[in-house]
């Protein structure tokens, strides 16, 4: 796979007054957390972009020049998590996983569905993607950023599952091997169970609105018979 080099700073100022000093400098505050050390960081404009035209991929292997000082390391690192503004949907945070090149990992690979399924094509079916990844083991080097998947021979009533997705020798799937990967249904039948479904919530109404009423006839009939009774109580206590 092609690897991406970035260029981040070390950096020594931490708390919440200092990344909101460097995110108002356009600067992005991240961690790279390692087996023996974490280290804190803050990334360039310039790398910024790089990695927004990686879309934040979790199985890129990205090359990390740290420069602390005069002094500059590189490191074969992996996008952890990215946190996002709730609001802008920028990038505020990333956590990175520094990695051996020579040791296995397991990440999460991306699905790139190739071609039209039949059943969408001949016979008005429609296309429902289950999954959108996979997880993969296997070297870094040898990882791919994306998995095609071919789906121009899928007709209605039939599925991809995570077995039926072929991957390099040296790669391993780790999603279970039955998972549904891709599948593809008859419209009439999502119809039928969209109609079916608004049925049930409708049926369920009358029966509250008939409670409701039988609640209300009930204790009207209580209150007329409490009324009727009263007159009686009220006479024959005056009569005794």
């Amino acid at each position: 796979m092609e690897r991406t080099k970035i260029q981040v700073n070390n950096r020594d100022e931490k708390g919440k007054e200092a990344v909101k000093k460097l995110r108002s400098q356009g600067v992005l505050p991240a961690v790279v957390y390692s087996h023996d050390s974490n280290l804190t960081i803050s990334i360039p404009t310039d790398s910024i972009k790089i990695l927004k035209s990686l879309h934040f991929s979790e199985s890129a292997i990205i090359d990390m020049e740290i420069a602390d000082g005069k002094k500059t390391k590189s490191i074969p690192v992996l996008i952890k998590e990215v946190q996002f503004h709730p609001l802008t949907e920028e990038a505020i945070h990333i956590d990175f996983l520094k990695v051996s090149l020579k040791e296995k990992i397991k990440v999460h690979v991306p699905l790139v569905f190739k071609g039209e399924a039949k059943g969408v094509k001949d016979d008005e079916g429609v296309l429902e993607q289950v999954l959108r990844e996979l997880e993969i083991e296997g070297l870094p080097l040898d990882i791919p950023e994306h998995i095609d998947v071919d789906i121009s021979e899928l007709t209605i009533g039939h599925s991809l599952h995570a077995e039926d997705i072929a991957v390099a020798d040296n790669l391993k799937v780790i999603t279970d091997p039955k998972a549904t990967i891709v599948t593809v249904v008859a419209k009439k039948e999502e119809e039928i169970v969209e109609e079916e479904a608004a049925a049930e919530e409708g049926a369920g109404e009358p029966e509250v609105i008939k409670e409701k009423k039988d609640a209300a006839e009930g204790k009207g009939a209580a209150e007329g018979k409490e009324a009727k009774e009263s007159p009686e109580k009220e006479a024959k206590g005056k009569k005794e």
